[in-house]
């Protein structure tokens, strides 16, 4: 099990065995995120794509071998390259470089991107030139389609998780993120410059320290001098008085709350500057600094170094050892959403107020939560994008159709659990009433009967508005499962389209008590001899149960299957 290959579920099972600490913590809202370009790499040019574009860019406007300002810049960047002669010379400026060729300059380049970006052009008063005109930034960086992880840190951040996220990325692929899951209405607070602090506030600050794509393409004047790349920019970040307001905020952001890294390996110099001692111990409990690597990088140990000034040469395996988690950044982020998904249904079932169920029934409901989140997780690695996407629209779905009685079609906006990280939505009295409880009860209930391979979870095309939050199958038969808040919820649904009155497959999980006219044995007949919808009271199935057994035994026969 690498960083590489490590699959959601046991990602998910570090959170809950070695790293259950910062699992906790990170649940709490004590982490802020640190973002770095490989969280953007399938979406917008990485880094390898922005050397491979730029070494063309200069080769295609070359006019000649001994006087062109774009050979000679070409010839620069290729010195840092630090070629054999026998591979200069296979270079024939007149095509474009051979793929083997290619890469060999680019893995040469990696760790200097901020030296080739930084090469003057004889003749081009601006100094981004190479970044702006050769590499044709406006079209390069214009790209807006959200990756699985841009939508995992969106649905953390409307879960209530995430208040805090810094990154030297440029694009709006985060933006672009919150658009795609239906709150375009500004949920990000994007900070270039201290003046963007003074607006209003969104649902999380989002700190561009390098830069903004977005906003350089949109207001060139104002933002595109403050694009960071070349390496005297990034040795000038920590003096120059544009970044002066953004660089206390993000001080005291990493003096009050713990980093989790993702997809940054800090090479630049005013990165790791900023995490000079703030104040943090190496063993505190949960870990002040977590990387997402398999093995740190050296801007990622220079880091730790100045974290921790005291203590860092005495213990550095161990502080190296701490830091580290095995997974990149698709897997931690999408085991992170599922397992605070997962903690905060957990929670509403601890919650339940039954007679009939204690507190070892109630943990006994936990765990079908868990079991439903465990298979969200194994379906999940063949494809993370559609998965994070099925997620979204997934509740998305139930939230229109519990708390609304509404189902439109298309893809719906992504409603939260609760706005609230766990320990602060516990102590939200609008629980109680919202019928969110019984709702996660029925589900952890559903949750126990697919641990013991009873009945089987599919999904249905969450963007169709017949579709319900899940597919349930028994030995025999299958249902469309929809959860409705009130009995009047019901009534909606039946409006909307979502289901039929005549329907055989349908399932409704009602949080409170369903009117007599739709109450019924799911093993009566209508005349005609085919089943119709089964309507389930949550309120009184869970009233009259004295025990989880019989609570199992009222549910499952309601069901049907």
């Amino acid at each position: 099990m690498s960083a590489a290959s490590i699959s959601i579920q046991e990602t998910i099972d570090l959170l809950e065995g070695q790293f259950a600490k910062f699992a906790e913590g990170f649940t709490s809202g004590m982490y802020a995120l640190w973002l770095g370009s490989a969280i953007s790499r399938e979406r917008v040019v990485g880094l390898d794509g922005v050397l491979a574009k730029l070494l063309e860019g200069l080769r295609q406007r070359v006019e000649n071998t001994a006087t062109c300002p774009h050979f000679k810049a070409l010839s620069r960047i290729l010195d840092l390259a630090e070629l054999s002669q026998e591979q200069r010379t296979q270079i024939d400026f007149s095509t474009p470089l051979e793929k083997d060729l290619q890469k060999i300059i680019i893995d040469r380049l990696w760790t200097k991107y901020s030296k080739v970006l930084g090469t003057e052009v004889e003749g081009k008063p601006q100094l981004d030139y190479l970044l702006w005109d050769v590499l044709d930034f406006k079209n390069t960086f214009a790209s807006q389609h959200a990756d699985a992880e841009h939508l995992a840190i969106g649905m953390l951040v409307l879960e209530g998780v995430v208040s805090d996220i810094a990154t030297a990325n440029w694009d709006a692929l985060l933006e672009a993120a919150m658009d795609e899951l239906g709150h375009t209405s500004a949920p990000y607070t994007v900070a270039v410059t201290g003046d963007d602090l003074k607006g209003p506030k969104g649902e999380a600050v989002l700190y561009k320290f390098h830069g903004c794509a977005r906003r350089a393409i949109e207001d060139e004047p104002k933002y595109r001098p403050l694009l960071v790349a070349r390496e005297a920019a990034i040795n000038q970040w920590m003096a120059n008085p544009a970044f002066e307001k953004i660089r206390v905020q993000l001080g005291a952001l990493l003096q009050r709350t713990r980093t989790i890294m993702i997809g940054m390996s800090a090479q630049d110099s005013n990165i790791q500057l900023l995490f000079g001692n703030k104040g943090w111990k190496w063993d505190d409990e949960p870990s002040p600094i977590i990387f997402s690597a398999q093995e740190l990088s050296e801007g990622q140990k220079s880091i730790l170094e100045g974290a921790y000034p005291a203590d860092y040469e005495a213990n550095r395996n161990s502080i190296c050892d701490n830091a580290k988690f095995p997974a990149y950044a698709k897997a931690i982020l999408l085991a992170l959403l599922l397992y605070v998904l997962g903690q905060k249904l957990e929670l509403l079932t601890l919650k339940v107020s039954s007679e009939g169920l204690d507190t070892a029934a109630k943990e006994a409901l936990a765990q079908g939560i868990r079991a439903i989140r465990n298979k969200a997780a194994e379906g999940g690695d063949s494809d993370r994008y559609e998965m994070a996407r099925t997620i979204a629209r997934v509740i998305g779905r139930h939230a229109e159709q519990f708390f609304a009685g509404r189902s439109e079609s298309g893809a719906r906006p992504y409603v939260a659990i609760h706005s609230k990280a766990p320990h602060l939505m516990s102590a939200d009295k609008q629980i109680e009433y919202s019928g969110q409880i019984e709702a996660a009860v029925a589900l952890g209930a559903i949750g126990l009967e697919v641990q013991e391979k009873k009945w089987s979870l599919s999904i249905d095309d969450p963007s169709a508005n017949t579709s319900g939050t899940l597919k349930v199958s028994g030995p025999g038969a299958s249902a469309r499962v929809f959860f409705a808040s009130t009995d009047d919820r019901i009534n909606g649904l039946i409006k909307s389209g979502a289901f039929s009155p005549d329907d055989a497959d349908v399932v409704v999980l009602c949080s409170g008590s369903v009117t007599q006219g739709k109450q019924r044995s799911p093993r009566a007949p209508m005349r005609d001899g085919r089943p119709e919808p089964r309507y389930l009271g949550m309120e009184d199935i869970l009233k009259d149960s004295v025990s989880l057994g019989d609570f199992r035994h009222r549910f499952t026969g309601e069901v049907g299957l």
